[in-house]
């Protein structure tokens, strides 16, 4: 196996992956930059594992059902755009006005991206009263893998 280094200048990819990471690999394929990179892990559920590299400017959700990435996380730190122009730490408003798509969802709490599965933009507040995310700076960008999840959450069979 290949050690996989991170790079916190690669593009954001929705439904795809960010950072050198790809979704939907098995996380065994990661094994050696696991075991021989700055990683630190937890268990956040039954069933999900979260790997977080370098600095914690990328942090990987694992199934652990199947073994597979499914949600990969670029954080404070993390260089890389989407779109060729939206970045962690930026204002929710200019990330706005250079994507029209995007809107905040009051009852998920996060930014999505019409027409455009995969993808969420955390806010760094819970529960923020809507007037005030637009003046909010970007948490973390995330890219998921859509089957991953139904109308109740996540699934294991995918």
């Amino acid at each position: 196996m290949q050690l996989l280094e991170s790079q916190i200048d690669a593009p954001i990819n929705p439904n795809e992956g960010l950072g050198g990471f790809r979704l939907r690999t098995p996380i065994g394929d990661l094994q050696d930059s696991i075991m021989w990179g700055k990683v630190s892990y937890e268990l956040l559920s039954f069933f999900e594992a979260r790997y977080t590299f370098d600095d914690g400017e990328i942090a990987v959700g694992v199934d652990i059902r199947n073994g597979k990435i499914f949600k990969i996380m670029a954080y404070q730190g993390y260089r890389g755009k989407l779109f060729g122009k939206i970045r962690v730490g930026m204002l929710i408003k200019e990330a706005m006005e250079l994507e029209p798509r995007l809107y905040y969802d009051e009852a998920e709490e996060v930014i999505f991206c019409r027409d455009v599965p995969g993808l969420v933009i955390d806010v760094p507040e819970i529960d923020p009263p809507p007037e005030l995310v637009p003046g909010m700076a970007i948490k973390a960008i995330v890219v998921n893998a859509p089957e991953a999840f139904t109308s109740t959450g996540q699934r294991g069979n995918w």
